[in-house]
């Protein structure tokens, strides 16, 4: 199978647990909108939203929010309802989260449950000289416009760290995949960071010591049940997709100076050796398969920064030498790494 980011359009619909719908009515209505047309108009049900482990496709949620902002002329509507969403809003997800001992593990535990709260989404983390990212990309080719989603969701992760840090914790940096609006000033105000459009991932760029963090809720009690639910629920909706980009991603934070090896790969996922191996090979994957998959998507994010030096790019891909990245990277694209960069 395909170990990139884009799934078959005979795929099914993606889904997303309910919850991340908490309190979107009222926030519409606040902004002017009529709720109950535009929950119609997406095709949900607002009964369903009322039980937060419903489920609803992902492309009518991301519709919902779009709806919304032209019914309502608020443009930024699904930017403000992130900045207002509060981590126990998210459900499970955003228990599984605050109830962890550390924002470390808070947000290793979102990634890891992350495909139980809603599938055929990229969630997780990347590190980039000395700074990490934490990405969000949904990609399911039959949702083309989820400028709102991503802007909401966004908010909601950073809100996680808030709970760590405090409310004056600011990212570094916001990048959106989507075209910057007409007035793009609010989200540098809002978030309190710069803010770059049209890039590769949606993503928040923050301080690795800022992962040190305490979660001031945390409990371990709280946390044994929700990750019951998202175990059991993780095991219903298994996909190969879900399972190989949450790897990836694994990958692709412990990438360096040299490659990660599949014990310390099982080791952060919680699984034995023989467990991590029995799951590839139940997916359909081999570990170096997704190495390269990894080193592929990692590369195309380094070579956008058109200060960064190839020999720093190889070596942050886990490459000794320019040469062995340069052929890696004509396998991938077709051309010298030189050349994508002049084009």
């Amino acid at each position: 199978m395909a170990l990139g980011n884009e799934p078959s359009v005979s795929a099914p619909p993606a889904k997303v647990l309910t919850a991340a719908t908490n309190g979107a009515a009222r926030h519409f209505e606040r902004f002017g909108g009529a709720a109950d047309r535009i929950f119609g108009h997406a095709g949900i049900r607002e009964d369903v939203c009322e039980n937060p482990v419903a489920e609803i496709n992902l492309s009518q949620y991301c519709n919902m929010f779009e709806i919304a902002a032209k019914q309502t002329g608020h443009d930024n509507i699904g930017l403000h309802f992130g900045q207002s969403f509060k981590p126990r809003q998210l459900g499970m997800l955003g228990y599984a989260a605050i109830s962890s001992p550390t924002l470390a593990a808070g947000l290793r535990n979102a990634e890891q449950y992350f495909p139980a709260h809603q599938g055929q989404t990229a969630f997780g983390l990347i590190q980039d000289d000395g700074i990490l990212w934490l990405s969000y990309r949904i990609f399911d080719p039959r949702i083309p416009d989820r400028r709102q989603d991503a802007e909401l969701s966004l908010g909601m992760f950073c809100n996680i760290f808030k709970a760590a840090l405090g409310e004056d914790w600011a990212p570094l940096e916001i990048r959106f995949e989507h075209a910057a609006p007409e007035s793009p000033e609010e989200h540098e105000r809002l978030f309190g960071a710069p803010v770059q459009f049209g890039r590769r991932t949606n993503a928040i760029a923050f301080r690795r010591k800022d992962l040190d963090a305490r979660m001031p809720d945390q409990d371990p009690y709280l946390f044994s049940v929700v990750k019951a639910f998202l175990e059991s629920r993780a095991d219903d909706i298994a996909n190969p997709a879900d399972f190989a980009a949450i790897v990836r991603n694994e990958v692709k934070m412990q990438l360096g100076s040299r490659m990660p090896t599949v014990t310390e790969i099982s080791a952060v996922l919680g699984l034995t050796d023989k467990s991590f191996q029995k799951q590839l090979r139940t997916h359909g994957l081999t570990f170096p398969d997704i190495v390269r998959a990894a080193r592929h998507e990692l590369a195309l994010h380094y070579m956008e920064d058109p200060d960064m030096p190839l020999t720093e790019v190889a070596l942050n891909l886990g490459y000794s030498e320019l040469s062995a990245f340069s052929r890696a990277f004509r396998s991938w694209t077709g051309m010298s790494p030189q050349r994508y960069r002049r084009v």
